[in-house]
């Protein structure tokens, strides 16, 4: 069993008893799980593949913000990944750029923190009144929901907050507990094995885990999103925390070693050693990569430096910008502030 759902008893349950409930009860798969659970060996590829930047820093469209969110759009299948660091964000952008999210059913959140976390209500509230199924399925990873300490040793339990309200709106919510086919050839790694100390996360915080131990928070609930396409896997990530190498490592382990086409999204990168980055750069091409773009917490020397030892060329490795679409077919298409 690699997917769980969680639902509160009943809809007069307390804000506190839904909140415990959710967090101490497992229930069942969801519905289509059992049906769309492929053998690994049983790869499908996606033949028409297009990914949108609705959040991150840089904007030649919309509103530019320290968050990152993308729209997949992979052959019939539509997927948010990430709800930007503001409310009203994605919302905008998207409106901007002429996306209806209401058209949207499943949202992947990559990880616990605010940055990529803050839209999910608004986001579903505002899609809901269009569509009852907009949004309605969000997937995260073990972790998720641990409870946070801040620096100034507060406990932070948003997430445990949002997802009751987030349930009281009709949302489920699916916890990914490893590399997990969600629909036809389009994957959710789940936690991500660290065989490489890509420590690609702010070290000193921590967390509370299940069993109400206080450990460090290295982000285990870090998770992206991979697409199987006849060019080769596409990555999507929101921070990369688990380590862009591990993540791709685990990914090629699991789709027999495929070659890596595009990695897209944040990475975590920014406070990075140049001797770290070639490594990086080092290991990224040995596994194939042709495109490669670094949004949201990259950092934009991390970029060129990869692109250069990587041996990638000017329009194949870029910084993100809100607007930028990725197609298997055409590569980037970028404004002319990144081009």
């Amino acid at each position: 069993m690699n997917r769980k759902i969680f639902h509160p008893d009943n809809s007069h349950c307390s804000f506190m008893n839904c909140l415990n409930y959710i967090m101490k009860k497992i229930l069942l798969f969801l519905p289509f799980a059992c049906t769309q659970l492929v053998a690994q060996e049983q790869t499908h590829a996606v033949n028409h593949l297009k990914i949108t930047i609705l959040s991150t820093m840089l904007a030649q469209h919309g509103i530019g913000e320290w968050g990152f969110s993308a729209l997949v759009e992979a052959d019939s299948i539509k997927i948010l990944f990430d709800a930007g660091a503001h409310e009203s964000t994605v919302l905008e952008n998207s409106k901007e750029l002429g996306i209806d999210l209401s058209t949207v059913p499943t949202l992947i959140l990559s990880h616990w923190h605010d940055d990529h976390t803050t839209g999910w209500l608004t986001l579903r509230n505002s899609a809901d009144a269009k569509n009852k199924n907009a949004l309605s399925v969000t997937h995260v990873a073990p972790g998720f929901f641990d409870t946070r300490i801040s620096s100034k040793g507060i406990e932070q339990t948003q997430r445990q907050k949002d997802s009751v309200l987030y349930i009281q709106t009709g949302g489920q919510i699916v916890q990914d507990y490893k590399f997990t086919e969600i629909f036809p050839g389009i994957y959710l790694t789940g936690p991500v094995p660290r065989k490489y100390p890509e420590k690609n996360y702010t070290a000193g915080y921590k967390r509370k885990d299940s069993a109400g131990n206080m450990v460090e928070d290295n982000l285990p609930d870090d998770m992206s999103l991979i697409i199987q396409t006849a060019k080769g896997l596409v990555l999507l990530s929101g921070c990369g925390h688990a380590g862009i190498i591990n993540t791709v490592t685990y990914a090629r382990d699991n789709l027999q070693q495929q070659a890596l086409l595009a990695s897209i999204g944040g990475f975590h990168l920014l406070q990075n050693t140049d001797e770290q980055i070639r490594w990086t750069a080092d290991q990224l091409k040995t596994t194939g990569i042709r495109y490669f773009m670094g949004a949201h917490c990259t950092g934009i020397e991390p970029v060129y430096q990869i692109r250069k030892w990587a041996d990638l060329k000017r329009g194949e490795c870029i910084v993100g910008s809100v607007g930028d679409i990725f197609d298997p077919e055409k590569g980037f298409t970028s404004g002319p502030l990144t081009r």
